[in-house]
């Protein structure tokens, strides 16, 4: 009785998280004023995301190889 309790409020905390969270993303009304520079800001924040993602990816190529390629290098010696 006590779990069937607990699991109901899990259940409703759980959907009372959800309408939140869809009250924040997409608000009944916004009184504001998007600029059309905003989309250009929009897009150079999304080209530099995009460039550091490869910039890091570049800087860290050899350890993912190294992490990604070691296992599958030991396991086909094993069934060598």
């Amino acid at each position: 009785m006590i779990e069937q309790r607990q699991q109901r409020l899990r259940r409703l905390v759980r959907v009372f998280g959800l309408l939140v969270l869809l009250h924040i993303v997409f608000p009944a009304r916004a009184h504001a004023y998007v600029d059309p520079g905003t989309g250009s800001y929009f897009l150079q924040f999304l080209i530099a995301g995009l460039l550091g993602l490869l910039y890091s990816i570049k800087i860290y190529w050899r350890k993912i190889k190294e992490t990604v390629i070691s296992p599958l290098a030991k396991r086909l010696k094993r069934r060598s």
